[in-house]
Order: C-alpha cells, then sequence, then structure tokens
C-alpha cells in the first residue's frame, strides 16, 4: 500500500496527544513544587503524578476503542488469511509437507490435478510420492532428476523450506512444463538422420567377374532407394556408387531393431554367376547441433565403417557409438597406391620433426616388433634421431632382435623402454604408433598423451573413435599384417627416391624379423593372403631375409609345449560351431609372452577340427584372463571378443580381462557368441 491507513494516522495522533499531555502534566507539577512550601508542594506532586496518569489512561482507553471498531478491523489486513487464499487460488499445484513427506494442505489445483489423474482422494496426511509417484525426500530437497509425470502431464517441483519456530515445513510449487517437453519431443521425433553409403568393394569384384557393374550398381542404387522411401528419406547421389540420405530419426528404431537389414538386402546381390556379394558400407550420425555437424560426424561414422572392414553400418548418437552388420571377411583386393601415398604424405613430417618415436602394443608380436623394424628404417632415411620403444624383457623380443642386435649394433641404441622414452619428448616429436589402433593397449599410453603429432599405421579393424585425432591414419583390414603394409611403403618409396641408397636398404636381419611378422599373422602364409602378401613376402626375400631362421623363431620351449597341450585337452564344443577351451598357470605365475603364444597356437590347432568355425582360448593368472579367437573366415572372432572389451580383426582376435573370475569370462564369451550367431549387434 501506498498510504497509511486511517486507523495508522489515529494511532499517531493519539502518540503524539500523549506525549504533550504527559509534558504538560509534568512541567505543571514541577512548577507547583518549586512555588509551594512544606506538606503543599507533596500533595502538588502527588496531584501532578495523578494528572499524568489519568492523561495517559484515557488515551489508552481512546486507542483500544478506535482497534475494536468495524473500520479498523476492516483496515487492518490479515496477512496469513491472505497468503493461504492467494496459495489456495493459484493456477499452480501447491503443496505444504511436512519434513518427512507428509501432505499437511494442497491448494485447489493440486486437489483437482490428482482428481484428475486417479491419484485423488484424500491429500491431507497422505504422502507427497502418490501424488508425484517419486520418492518425496527427492522432491522436497530438490535432487529429483527431471520433472514428474502427474496423469499424462509434466511438472517441474521446486521446494521452499518454511520456519516457524522450531517447526519446519516444505512448500513445494509444480509448475507445468508439458507444452515444453511435447514440443521438445516433437523436434527430437523430426529431427534428421543423415548419412553416408558407399557400395565399397563394387570396384574390386568387376576387376574379377566378368558382368557389367552398372548393372549391379542400379539394383543395389534400387533396393537402397527403397528403403530409404520406405522410412519417410530422400536419398541423392553425390559420386559413383556413394550416396548421402536422410531420414526423421522417429524412424531410426526401426532401422535398430532390424539390425540396418539393408546390409543384408544389399548383400543377397550377387554378379553374375558368381557367388560373390556386393557389400554396403553406411555412416549416420543423429547428433550435433546442426545439419553441418551432423553431416562431419556420418562421415567420421563412414571412415569407421570402412576402417572396420566393411559391409556394415556405423551409428553416432552422441553418447555412443553403435556397430550393425560385419559379418563379411574383407576382400584382400586393393592395390600399392594407398601405400605410396600413405609414405609420401608421412617424409615431409619425419623431415620437419626434431625426433621420431615409434611404438607398437603391449606384448608385442613379431608383426608389431618386425613393423617397427621396418618404419625405423624408412624414418632414419628422413630424420637421424629415431627410438624404438619396447618392452626390453618380453621373450619375443628377445627371441627376434638377438641376431639383429648383435649385427647392427645401432640398435641397441634404437630400442628403448618407456622410462627412457620419457625424457625423450619435445614439443615437435612425431610419435608412429604401428600394429594397434586401440590406444589403451600401446605400449605407453602415457606418451602418447604427451606428444601433439602421432601417427597410426595399423591392419587391425578400428574399433573406437579417438579422443584426439592422428596427423594420419593409414588403416587397412583387408592387410594380411602390418609388416606387409610397412614392406609396400618402403618398396613403393625406394623407386626414384634418391636419398634412399643402399645403405638405407633393409638388411637381412630387418627383413627376416619384418618376414617372422608376416609369417605369424598369416600362419605361415596360408591364411589371408593375396597377391600383395606374396609380393610383400617376396621383396623381403630378395633383401636376404630368410624364411627358416623366421620359422625358428616359433620354437615351443617346453613350458608352453605343456601349456599347448593342456589347453588341447580341455575342449568343448558351443553352439556346433565354437571350440572353447581353458587352462591355468601352474603356480599361479604371470602369463609369459611364451604363454600368449601358446595360447594362439591352440586357438590355430582347434580350427583344424572339422565343423570348427572358430576356437577361443582362454589362460587363466589370478584375477587375469587372457584370452585369444581364431576363426575360418566364417565368424567375425573380432565382433564378438569386442564385447568383453577385447578387439582384432576378422579372424583373429584377443582380449585380457582383469580382475575377473574365468566363469564370467565363459558366460560373458557364451553371451556374445549367441549375439552374434543369432543375429544380434
Amino acid at each position: 500500500m501506498n498510504g497509511r491507513t486511517t486507523h495508522d494516522k489515529r494511532n499517531s495522533v493519539y502518540t503524539v496527544a500523549a506525549a504533550l499531555a504527559g509534558l504538560f502534566f509534568t512541567v505543571l507539577t514541577a512548577s507547583a513544587v518549586l512555588l509551594t512550601e512544606g506538606v503543599y508542594r507533596y500533595l502538588a506532586a502527588a496531584a501532578g503524578v495523578l494528572l499524568c496518569a489519568a492523561a495517559e489512561l484515557a488515551i489508552f482507553i481512546l486507542r483500544q476503542r478506535e482497534a475494536k471498531s468495524p473500520a479498523a478491523m476492516a483496515s487492518a489486513p490479515d496477512f496469513d488469511n491472505m497468503l493461504a487464499d492467494v496459495f489456495r487460488r493459484l493456477d499452480s499445484p501447491v503443496a505444504v509437507t511436512t519434513v518427512d513427506g507428509k501432505i499437511i494442505w494442497g491448494n485447489d489445483a493440486l486437489v483437482a490435478l490428482c482428481g484428475a489423474a486417479g491419484t485423488g482422494g484424500k491429500l491431507t496426511g497422505s504422502d507427497l510420492s502418490s501424488v508425484t509417484g517419486r520418492d518425496a525426500s527427492e522432491t522436497i530437497s530438490g535432487s529429483s532428476n527431471g520433472p514428474v509425470v502427474i496423469g499424462e502431464r509434466f511438472f517441474n517441483c521446486t521446494p521452499y523450506l518454511m520456519q516457524s519456530g522450531e517447526r519446519d515445513a516444505w512448500l513445494t510449487v509444480f509448475t507445468e512444463c508439458t507444452d515444453l517437453i511435447e514440443a521438445g519431443r516433437k523436434i527430437d521425433r523430426e529431427a534428421p538422420v543423415v548419412g553416408y553409403a558407399v557400395l565399397d568393394n563394387l570396384e574390386e569384384l568387376a576387376q574379377y567377374v566378368k558382368v557389367s557393374a552398372r548393372e549391379a550398381t542400379n539394383m543395389t542404387e534400387k533396393v537402397l532407394r527403397e528403403w530409404v522411401a520406405g522410412i519417410d528419406g530422400f536419398m541423392i547421389e553425390y559420386s559413383r556408387d556413394k550416396y548421402f540420405f536422410a531420414f526423421p530419426r522417429v524412424r531410426l528404431a526401426e532401422c535398430v531393431d532390424s539390425s540396418f537389414d539393408i546390409l543384408s538386402k544389399v548383400r543377397q546381390i550377387g554378379l553374375g554367376d558368381s557367388s560373390m556379394s556386393v557389400t554396403l558400407s553406411m555412416g549416420l550420425s543423429v547428433c550435433g547441433a546442426t545439419i553441418r555437424e551432423r553431416e562431419r560426424d556420418a562421415a567420421a561414422a563412414l571412415e569407421t565403417a570402412l576402417q572396420k572392414g566393411g559391409d556394415q553400418a556405423v551409428l553416432r548418437t552422441g553418447e555412443q557409438t553403435l556397430q550393425f552388420g560385419g559379418r563379411t571377411k574383407t576382400d584382400l583386393n586393393r592395390t600399392k597406391i594407398k601405400s605410396r601415398v600413405t609414405a609420401n604424405t608421412l617424409i615431409p613430417m619425419l623431415i620437419g620433426a626434431r625426433n621420431v618415436l615409434l611404438m607398437g602394443h603391449r606384448n608385442p608380436d613379431f608383426d608389431c616388433i618386425g613393423a617397427c623394424i621396418g618404419l625405423s628404417k624408412l624414418s632414419r632415411a628422413y630424420n637421424q634421431d629415431v627410438k624404438i620403444i619396447s618392452d626390453l624383457n618380453n621373450a619375443n623380443f628377445r627371441v627376434c632382435t638377438a641376431a639383429l642386435i648383435a649385427e647392427q649394433p645401432e640398435y641397441a641404441d634404437i630400442f628403448v623402454d618407456r622410462e627412457a622414452a620419457r625424457d625423450m619428448i619435445y614439443s615437435d616429436t612425431l610419435l608412429i604408433i604401428a600394429d594397434v589402433n586401440n590406444l589403451k593397449i600401446v605400449e605407453a599410453p602415457e606418451i602418447v598423451n604427451s606428444i601433439q603429432n602421432y601417427i597410426i599405421i595399423d591392419h587391425h579393424r578400428k574399433t573406437a573413435e579417438f579422443e584426439r585425432e592422428p596427423a594420419l591414419t593409414y588403416i587397412e583390414p583387408g592387410t594380411s599384417s602390418c609388416c606387409e603394409l610397412v614392406a609396400e611403403m618402403l618398396e613403393t618409396v625406394s623407386v626414384g627416391v634418391s636419398v634412399l641408397d643402399d645403405s638405407a636398404r633393409l638388411t637381412k636381419h630387418e627383413a627376416t624379423v619384418m618376414l617372422s611378422g608376416m609369417m605369424l599373422d598369416t600362419r605361415n602364409v596360408t591364411r589371408s593372403t593375396n597377391g600383395e602378401t606374396f609380393a610383400a613376402a617376396v621383396y623381403l626375400r630378395e633383401l636376404g631375409a630368410s624364411s627358416e631362421t623366421a620359422g625358428s623363431f616359433f620354437y615351443n620351449d617346453f613350458s608352453g609345449f605343456v601349456t599347448e597341450t593342456k589347453l588341447e585337452s580341455s575342449v568343448r564344443i558351443y553352439r556346433g560351431r565354437v571350440a572353447m577351451t581353458v587352462s591355468d598357470i601352474d603356480g599361479g605365475s604371470e602369463i609369459t609372452a611364451e604363454d600368449r603364444i601358446s595360447l594362439a597356437r591352440a586357438a590355430d590347432t582347434l580350427l583344424t577340427v572339422r565343423d570348427v568355425d572358430a576356437a577361443i582360448a582362454m589362460l587363466v593368472c589370478g584375477g587375469t584372463v587372457v584370452v585369444s579367437a581364431r576363426s575360418n573366415g566364417s565368424i567375425n572372432v573380432q565382433q564378438i571378443l569386442e564385447k568383453i572389451g577385447g578387439g582384432g580383426h576378422f579372424d583373429a582376435a584377443g582380449a585380457q580381462i582383469e580382475d575377473s573370475t574365468v566363469r564370467d569370462v565363459i558366460q560373458q564369451l557364451k553371451q556374445a557368441v549367441d549375439e552374434y550367431l543369432d543375429g544380434g549387434n
């Protein structure tokens, strides 16, 4: 109110009158006392006091009568009643509860809401959770996550603590946000899913099948357009056999539920009389605030699908990356053009770096070590400060590098451990990672995080997105081994490059280690091979590589022989196609490199059993379980082991699980096999 009430003004008048009367009678009494003598002085004083008291009493009585008058009572507002009336008439539901969530009072809007929602009845005395469907302590403390649903309407809850003496209560205001939620849902339903699709093997197949590639393209495009139209989308061909498409997000669930059945529909399209099928790779994205961001993510998802081997769809949702398909083994048909382009891109980076560090994965095998040696040879042709980071005590490392270090003493300085490598990091250091693209299992993850520019050269299928993009990525899942990739790079840059003189060529010991890497990943050049594989082997052989010496690296010691025998004697067949075996390490010692080799050999041996399409071998030591899986090409063991945290490529994969029991790991593997064989992703 801007002005005072009449009651307030009269109170002010009475207060002034009381003060003046008191002052007047005080002065009068004092004068009488001063002017009189003897007993009259005392009588005057007493009279003055009585007069002051009488005046004050009269004014007090007048004020009380004024306060009790109807006009005064009408002009003095009852704020408690006014406040209660305001809350009662509010459009927003309001509840007052005890500290433990019992409803003391609810306004008309809350009563009407609960009645309409079918949660009515007597609110007073009931628990707030009966209204919100959520624990009352979460609502009144403000710790609840998101709006509550009452009936079919959404409300945000705002609690306020009310204190009166020693008694506390909570006032909760429900603010409706139904329209906002529905608008958000509508936007989400109509938001576009952006995708790219490419026929990933048509060009290669056309080289080997005598049929018009255009005919197969037209058939595939028809199937793809029908699929896109069926989910209310559109598609355009932006390049030959490459398409861009989009559809509303509300239809995405259908695609996920069917595991993107368009992949299998395209796979049914064969070329001519051949059983060779066309395969499709797709990258899709629903994350990003703008179309441009989604397009960029879709392109990255497509790249991931191709790096994983093709014949699959990769979907980015923001929270996770989902993969569908990947059931066709990558055709090993490619040329050396990409090797040459990659090598020529790498050379300026080598020249511009202060120093070069190379590393592979933990527990390195011959392919990892051989690839690092080959890359170090290429790097030293353009940069004199090159080091290979490795576990110098690893048995595989000692076996394949003993003769190399003896014949070429410079390697004693080139090979360093992770501790020594930490002192070799500069702002312009270049890191090359070989034979692995999962940065969590490299030899020294902390060094990767400390170096700005790094490169990945690998032949395994990509298992996850990189948190920080490499300066250069060369991932070819269709290659038998990383040593094959590196051999091609060395061979292509040797032509017409004067800096690579005879002294820069691979020595016979270096070539032998690289050949052993190829022999390991191809099972002595009998698996996952093509013309380029044999060409790389011939190139290494011409440089002096000895297959006999490389074969000696694979000799088993007695403990490894015992381990392999135990694994082969405890085999069980699961689902009629997958052989599983498990063994522990005697004495509880750690799992050595020799044990890992025995594990892989046991898995390879199990594949020779008739009707076994995949083999999974496990070694147990304490709380650690090491898994090695092999396939004859009809089952993608990489997808199976990815479900338990492993990786690899289509027909050879591995995993290491910490702090788990073998029973749990076997159960997880069986579930992963079931999902794969039953068509899940």
